[in-house]
């Protein structure tokens, strides 16, 4: 076997590779997957006229070349999270319960043309769909990227058992006995059902409106007459509901007021099925590789200007979700002591999300005298350096910030040069002549207004406030300015700031309980993405943020709330 026609093949492949993103370019060049054909092993059994033994430039050339595109390779991967979904896998496969296939189908069509990406549609129950869910995992196959059950009790489920993972209501139903539209006298009640012997026929429990139909029937006290009653059981509601509109001898059935509506079919409300009302939700599946583009799905479907319009035409009502924005955006105004346990979850987000989440970081007393002014406007979020501002903002403005989430907690410490040479034990030695304090400015920063709150409790400020030589912007240039030397002795921070500090320094614990900053973030009641903003959250409060924040010296609040 020759090379030279090896690499005049890879030229070729080379050549055509340069016409799409650079990203893939290096990942192919790499794996050598050209014109379809891994030729890796042809490389490898072509003739060489090289001597194991002899020295040659050209393998350590050939090594080096490897090296390079390999870690290459891995810092794309790492930084170009879309190069997963990018290229030819432009489909989408959905599991989708029966009963909302009319409405989902105009969707998914619209979507396609909007957006290029194909929606492959299999129907089946909810109950059927979630059991797939599971047979695929078992089977190592990874088979849909989006659920959308007929109940969202089904996604509960379906998140518990670890299958899906982001999930969005889209719009709701409730059940209804629906009838032939030329029939006399509809029933009042489930008992004037019965006693008219209707020939009914149900759903099968597997399907979301059987399970709702059951259990509705059980509270009343009818389930058991009604199952006895009836004349023939289907897997899906739309089956139910045809039998009905094209079998003679089928008087009615227990379905969704949605279908029997698409169906041209009676509806009738009976006082038994009053709190029968259920939300079609939508879900990404955990086992999707392309959880980026299953998301703008689901954005899509729930957007009202999209799916919310073409769901309100299939006489379902829309629940409104976040407005349509192919990449949408957020801001955050954030306290600056979060600023290193986050950043790596606001980059995944972003990925994820294809969003973009733009991070104001200052002390907390900058950002609610921005808010206040209103230059900017409020943030979609708020994540505080301590609880006490997002209260206040709440006070001023009238609550303009919806329920918050708890995160993280961490202390006030004095930070000392190691050996603590100046001897300092408690506050009140911050009074002793000749030290040189600093705090951050408690104009500007959760942790200088705490800080000099504690001072005064000692009933020593006067004192202290003549050492104080620094007020700096934020705890970092406090540290920084420890780390240089000759002009502080001691320095008020958080005990998150100093952990990479250790054998340099050492740190004092206040035994006050208000030496604690409690952070916590909440989402702005006006935000356009009050879901999306809800994700965040959710992802700010996950267990990989929890390791996140605890790997930096924060204490984790959020499981104890």
């Amino acid at each position: 076997m020759k090379p030279w026609p090896v690499f005049g093949q890879a030229s070729v492949g080379i050549s055509r590779m340069l016409q799409v993103k650079p990203t893939r370019f290096f990942v192919n060049l790499f794996l050598c997957e050209l014109d379809g054909k891994v030729i890796r092993k042809r490389f490898i059994m072509a003739e060489s006229s090289h001597k194991y033994g002899e020295r040659g430039g050209s393998g350590w050339i050939l090594l080096l070349a490897t090296a390079f595109l390999a870690s290459l390779m891995v810092f794309i991967l790492n930084n170009d999270s879309s190069l997963l979904e990018s290229g030819e896998d432009q489909e989408l496969l959905v599991y989708c319960a029966a009963g909302v296939k009319r409405a989902v189908e105009e969707v998914a069509g619209k979507f396609e043309q909007e957006l290029g990406i194909k929606i492959v549609l299999e129907y089946a129950s909810s109950g059927v769909l979630a059991n797939k869910l599971k047979t695929d995992r078992e089977s190592g196959i990874a088979r849909a990227d989006v659920y959308i059950p007929a109940d969202y009790v089904y996604t509960e489920r379906a998140a518990a058992d670890g299958l899906t993972a982001e999930s969005m209501k889209v719009a709701s139903w409730k059940v209804v006995f629906a009838m032939k539209s030329d029939s006399g006298q509809s029933p009042d009640n489930v008992d004037a059902l019965l006693e008219q012997k209707l020939s009914i026929v149900l759903c099968d429990p597997l399907a979301g409106v059987g399970q709702k139909t059951k259990k509705m029937l059980q509270n009343s006290g009818h389930w058991t007459a009604i199952e006895a009653t009836k004349t023939a059981t289907f897997p899906t509601v739309t089956e139910a509901a045809l039998a009905v509109k094209e079998n003679a001898g089928t008087h009615g059935a227990f379905i969704w007021d949605s279908v029997a509506r698409q169906f041209g079919l009676k509806v009738v409300e009976l006082p038994e099925l009053e709190s029968s009302k259920a939300d079609i939700s939508v879900a990404v599946t955990s086992s999707t590789a392309r959880p980026s583009k299953a998301l703008k799905f689901a954005r899509y479907l729930a957007a009202p200007s999209k799916g919310g319009d073409v769901f309100a035409a299939h006489n379902y009502q829309p629940i409104s979700g976040d407005v349509w924005a192919l990449n949408p955006k957020l801001r955050i105004d954030c306290g600056g002591v979060n600023r290193e346990a986050i950043e790596k979850t606001i980059k995944e987000f972003q990925q994820r999300e294809s969003c973009t989440v733009d991070v104001v970081y200052a002390g907390c007393g900058t950002l609610v005298g921005k808010m206040q002014t209103g230059d900017q406007g409020l943030p979609d979020l708020f994540m505080t350096c301590d609880a006490s501002y997002l209260d206040m903002i709440q006070k001023k403005m009238g609550n303009p910030f919806g329920p918050d989430v708890r995160l993280s907690s961490t202390r006030i410490v004095m930070l000392v040069a190691k050996g603590n040479p100046m001897e300092i034990q408690s506050l009140k030695d911050l009074g002793n002549p000749g030290l040189r304090v600093g705090t951050t400015d408690p104009k500007a920063s959760t942790l200088g207004a705490m800080s000099h709150q504690l001072i005064r409790e000692t009933g020593q400020f006067d004192a202290v406030k003549e050492n104080i030589v620094m007020m700096a912007d934020t705890a970092h240039t406090l540290v920084q300015t420890m780390e240089a030397g000759e002009q502080l002795d001691v320095a008020m921070v958080y005990e998150a700031n100093v952990q990479h500090l250790n054998g340099s320094f050492e740190f004092v614990p206040l035994e006050n309980d208000y030496a604690i900053a409690v952070q916590n973030v909440a989402a702005s009641k006006t935000t356009i993405y009050p879901n999306l903003a809800t994700r965040l959250m959710e992802r700010l409060g996950s267990i990989t943020s929890r390791r996140r924040f605890e790997q930096l010296g924060f204490q984790w609040e959020a499981d104890s709330e």
